[in-house]
């Protein structure tokens, strides 16, 4: 991913597309997504997916995975035991 992104840095440099201070203006298509079916809970979903591709070079330069459900915090939870429950980041 980092080298679609040097790639597509280099096109947007080369066609003149720059920020006034040198930064390099990259167009790219973002989409994200979550299941809206789940059970017990309003129907949405605890997990989902996001990313993001290059215009030009239509190469991925980002996908990003969140899941509010935490096997460590479920785990614990009947437990009570409140340090190993701040040890999860979400």
């Amino acid at each position: 991913m980092r080298k679609a992104g040097e790639e597509e840095r280099e096109l947007a440099l080369e066609a003149g597309e720059v920020y006034e201070n040198g930064i390099p203006m990259c167009t790219v298509v973002a989409d994200g997504q979550w299941c809206k079916r789940s059970y017990k809970t309003k129907y949405d979903a605890l997990s989902g997916v996001a990313s993001i591709i290059g215009y030009r070079t239509k190469k991925v330069l980002f996908v990003g995975i969140r899941n509010r459900y935490c096997v460590i915090c479920h785990r614990v939870w009947p437990l009570k035991t409140k340090n190993l429950l701040n040890t999860a980041v979400l």
